[in-house]
């Protein structure tokens, strides 16, 4: 792996582990719930989008694998009713595993590969496959963020207390 991605690859290692953490403990009906009058995004939904997201980052990685979520959870696609949505084992599982796909694939990135030209569009000034990870990094992070904060509001324990406690173990 090469040193320019490395700030995006230990975030993405991090998310990785925090995500599954995340959702070791929650229950269905609460992965479904919808803040905001029913109107705001479940962790149902923001967890099959940031895997949907990461399946697209594969295909720019040339270790595309079928994303069986783009209808569901694509850009653009807003949250639905939980029972439009995958079980959140299911979800936990399909995250875990696209997360060791991306792991490898990010170990094979060279530094020369980091800064060639991407088409991704992404609004920051870094328009390279560097810049790509780096979003993509952030977007994954933003949510991730927002899945916490739904968690305390139901609540469940902290993502950052978990993390800590099995650190410890």
């Amino acid at each position: 792996m090469g040193e320019l991605i490395l700030p995006a690859t230990t975030l993405f290692h991090f998310n990785s582990e925090m995500l599954s953490l995340g959702l070791s403990d929650l229950s269905r009906e609460h992965a479904g719930r919808r803040l905001k009058n029913g109107d705001g995004s479940s962790i149902a939904y923001l967890v099959g989008h940031v895997t949907s997201s990461r399946f697209g980052l594969l295909k720019s990685l040339g270790a595309a694998a079928e994303n069986p979520y783009a209808e569901l959870y694509g850009a653009g696609v807003g949250s639905k009713d939980a029972a439009a949505y995958p079980p959140i084992a299911e979800l936990r599982a399909r995250w875990d595993e696209v997360a060791q796909t991306l792991h490898t694939a990010l170990d094979a990135v060279t530094d020369e590969n980091a800064v060639t030209a991407d088409e991704g569009g992404f609004p920051i000034s870094d328009q390279t496959l560097r810049g790509r990870l780096t979003f993509v990094a952030w977007h994954e992070s933003y949510h991730i963020g927002q899945i916490g904060v739904l968690r305390t509001e139901m609540g469940y324990p902290s993502m950052r207390r978990m993390l800590y406690a099995a650190k410890k173990h």
